[in-house]
């Protein structure tokens, strides 16, 4: 008997007594709400004030939020470039001091293997350039990352406040959705 039992169908039988019975337990709710409350109307208003979307985002804060985001990849992609250029330029010192050596009267052979220590300065400075510019991409990658969680959770908010502020007009389809 207890197999065949359908609570979809059973409310579609008798809708009256399940709208019956969501008033009382609503009713009831209510009830308790406004009789457990120590200090008045105050406290249900309160609710009123916590239950509203228009104060669940500081749009304010997000902004310079946002702000300080932009000025932190800027300074960050400032910092690498500066780091790249004192990369390169440490290269290219290394690569004259060992040119001015290999110019003085030295076997062909030396010449080389100062050539090659020099390329290999040059080759290091460029790893590390590369590495600082992998920092600043993973740096930028992870706060776009969190601004676009920010975004998410303001445009949950801005749909939940629509659907609040579109069931207070008397044409509202979410009123209509509601009713039983």
């Amino acid at each position: 008997m207890l197999e065949d039992f359908d609570i979809a169908e059973e409310v579609r039988r008798h809708p009256g007594i399940v709208a019956g019975a969501l008033a009382v337990v609503a009713g009831v709710a209510i009830g308790t709400l406004l009789l457990s409350q120590r200090t008045g109307p105050r406290r249900y208003e309160e609710l009123l004030e916590r239950l509203d979307p228009r104060g669940w985002i500081d749009a304010e804060a997000l902004r310079r939020r946002f702000d300080d985001i932009s000025r932190g990849v800027a300074e960050g992609v400032e910092t690498l470039g500066e780091r790249a250029e004192e990369a390169g330029d440490d290269a290219r010192h290394g690569a004259r001091k060992w040119l001015k050596r290999g110019r003085k009267a030295m076997s062909p052979a030396k010449r080389r293997r100062y050539a090659q220590a020099a390329r290999g300065y040059a080759h290091d400075a460029g790893e590390k350039a590369r590495m600082y510019a992998d920092g600043a991409g993973r740096y930028a990658r992870d706060h776009a990352k969190e601004g676009g969680a920010l975004l998410a959770v303001a445009t949950i908010a801005a749909a939940i406040g629509a659907a609040a502020l579109e069931s207070r007009r008397p044409d509202s389809r979410v009123r209509r959705i509601a009713k039983f």
